[in-house]
């Protein structure tokens, strides 16, 4: 195989490559950062309403999530089945919902937002 053979193979894997990593999403923006305003927070309260209240009606959780970030509530709700004694099923929302309920949660935590 010549040295010019090599190359364009070399080319054509790295094509490959870059465009599994592109359908990956690998190439794509960060998201956005976690901010609490009273859009989210009020679209997160309906997530809540909508996905959580049936389980969490009589258990009020402004004292379990007391001092957490957005973030914090973000991480927590993408492992909802490993929380230790929580017995949670996965989350079932969009990305779109997750990031809301997790500004609701931090808001909650905080004061400065009711539990439905």
């Amino acid at each position: 195989m010549s040295v010019r053979s090599l190359i364009a193979l070399a080319v054509a894997a790295g094509l490959v490559a870059a465009g599994m990593a592109w359908d990956a999403g690998l190439f794509a923006p960060p998201p956005p950062d976690l901010v609490e305003t009273p859009e989210t927070v009020a679209a997160g309260q309906a997530v809540f309403a909508y996905r959580c209240t049936p389980c969490h009606r009589d258990v009020p959780l402004q004292r379990r999530v007391a001092g957490w970030t957005p973030e914090q509530a973000y991480a927590v709700v993408g492992r909802l089945p490993q929380v230790r004694r929580a017995n949670m099923p996965p989350f079932q929302g969009s990305e779109a919902d997750r990031r809301a309920l997790a500004t609701f949660l931090s808001a909650l935590g905080g004061g400065r937002a009711r539990q439905p």
